[in-house]
């Protein structure tokens, strides 16, 4: 096959996947009862904190469809994106 048809389906591929991860809302803000930005944890608001180098990189990867913002968690030490499932807890 001809290396630029290739490419063409690969990047439609990958921006038809970033529509239907934004379609289904992942990532999306989580509201509860006394803030609108919840930590996934606990339940408690969350804080933005400054992005690293790395979080503008897969915002631009992303086209900036997804609100890539940092933040963290005071109650529990969450910290990250809000579409990460993994968590660190900062250290004291």
């Amino acid at each position: 096959m001809d290396r630029f048809l290739i490419l063409f389906i690969v990047i439609l591929i990958y921006i038809l996947i970033l529509f239907t991860l934004r379609f289904f809302n992942v990532g999306r803000k989580i509201s509860c009862n006394n803030c609108n930005n919840c930590c996934p944890d606990c339940n408690f608001s969350l804080n933005r904190i400054k992005r690293n180098s790395i979080d503008q990189i897969i915002n631009n990867i992303t086209f900036r469809m997804f609100d890539k913002k940092r933040y963290t968690c005071t109650e529990c030490g969450w910290e990250g994106l809000r579409w990460e499932d993994n968590y660190k807890l900062k250290d004291n």
